[in-house]
């Protein structure tokens, strides 16, 4: 076996899967301004203006931050740029105190910050301009939520780190099948891949907290109409409501973090928790149950590679579900028909699940995206597979990923313009 596309794997997943508190495009926000802010005095700042990109002000514009009750891109730069330096970009509101908190909000207030999208730009991109009376400076990141491009400081560049996608290495997931993926991950070392673990209990805490009553409190609502027997009382079902209540938790400003996944705190639940939950009903030991979520975390930037992190999409439904589910075939024995077989059932249901902005309703999609990975999964391991080469279906899943992506950047297109106008009329 190829030991360096072992690394490239460990590489990919311990990248893309971290904790963050917040969601991922507020706190991007954040950390920009954050960045900008450390090469000034931050109580001398008198505006900040800020040019994001369409997709992250669509997935910024309504979900609540940490700790505040409030939302909001400008709120959000105004907490970055007021905090103390974050060395981890994704925990930029773990250390908020209260009187930077009042102060964010005050600036915010006075309308100090403007805030405007843009075009022509990567699908993740902030521009966070902070001025003061003798200095005026601006952080850039762009192409990942945690990459800074560019530092211009009083019009010199300071810093100039474009984004190079794979510059280190010529390896792409791409290229790659999904049962060359299954195998390698197999027969990997455990002790190599065994730190996926630390995702379960990270996002268990977060549903726990959840369950007291987030944003939308749907995982809270849900879990008592189980007890009032109007939902089934079984793994699938406690599946639902862990996963929205972890969501409410994220989406409605609560104060714990959670487990990424490809760059998202709700993809992270979406993997995790009903692999962990199969696991379990399944009493599957910790090997498997690694390699799984391993597995997962992988498939989840192969979708990404050709769907894009963020889009007009879903990406619960078309990311963290079809990792989720591919998963779930693995560690039940599913060969490459029934892994690639329960992919093929959720693309087939739930591809039109469109992503209308980062909000608290997102734990409806989520956990529906959750439960229906579960299902998709067990059909395939008792040979219930959608048709192949009918709709978005190719002849097999690498071809129906790659019709996926193309519905994302071509067919979706023009309907994230319009669900933009719509969300900022």
């Amino acid at each position: 076996m190829d030991k360096s596309i072992e690394n490239e794997l460990i590489n990919i997943v311990g990248e893309d899967s971290t904790k963050a508190i917040g969601c991922t495009e507020p706190v991007a926000v954040a950390y920009a301004a954050n960045v900008a802010s450390s090469y000034i005095n931050n109580d001398d700042i008198s505006k900040i203006i800020l040019k994001v990109s369409k997709n992250i002000y669509k997935n910024g514009k309504a979900v609540k931050i940490p700790n505040t009750g409030n939302h909001g891109l400008d709120l959000a730069a105004s907490l970055g740029a007021f905090t103390n330096e974050s060395k981890k970009p994704f925990l930029v509101f773990s250390n908020l105190t209260d009187k930077e908190i009042d102060k964010a909000r005050n600036f915010t207030k006075a309308n100090n910050v403007d805030v405007n999208y843009i075009d022509n730009v990567p699908d993740i991109y902030i521009e966070a301009r902070l001025i003061t009376k003798d200095n005026d400076v601006t952080s850039i990141i762009s192409n990942s939520h945690s990459h800074v491009s560019k530092i211009i400081k009083n019009g010199e560049v300071i810093i100039d780190n474009p984004f190079i996608k794979d510059k280190k290495s010529s390896f792409s997931i791409k290229n790659m099948t999904f049962e060359q993926l299954a195998a390698i991950v197999r027969n990997m070392d455990i002790n190599d891949i065994d730190f996926v673990l630390e995702g379960i209990y990270v996002n268990m805490d977060a549903a726990q907290e959840g369950l007291k009553g987030y944003g939308l409190n749907l995982g809270k609502k849900l879990n008592e109409l189980k007890e009032n027997n109007i939902l089934p009382d079984n793994f699938i079902t406690d599946t639902r409501i862990l996963t929205a209540a972890a969501a409410d938790m994220r989406m409605g400003g609560g104060p714990l973090p959670i487990m990424t996944s490809g760059g998202s705190g709700n993809q992270g639940v979406g993997i995790i928790l009903p692999i962990y939950m199969v696991a379990k009903q399944e009493n599957l030991d910790d090997d498997t149950l690694a390699r799984g979520l391993f597995f997962a975390h992988i498939i989840n930037r192969y979708v990404k590679e050709y769907a894009g992190k963020l889009s007009g999409l879903c990406g619960c439904a078309i990311g963290a579900a079809i990792g989720s589910c591919a998963a779930i075939a693995f560690m039940l024995g599913g060969g490459e028909e029934e892994i690639a077989g329960a992919c093929t059932n959720i693309f087939a249901n739930i591809t039109g699940m469109i992503c209308d902005g980062a909000k608290e309703s997102c734990s409806m999609k989520l956990s529906t995206s959750a439960e229906e990975s579960i299902i998709a999964a067990y059909l395939a391991l008792n040979g219930v597979v959608s048709q192949a080469n009918v709709g978005i279906v190719g002849k097999n899943i690498e071809e129906t990923i790659a019709n996926i992506g193309k519905l994302s950047h071509q067919g979706f297109k023009t309907a994230d313009e319009v669900i933009l106008e719509i969300i900022d009329k």
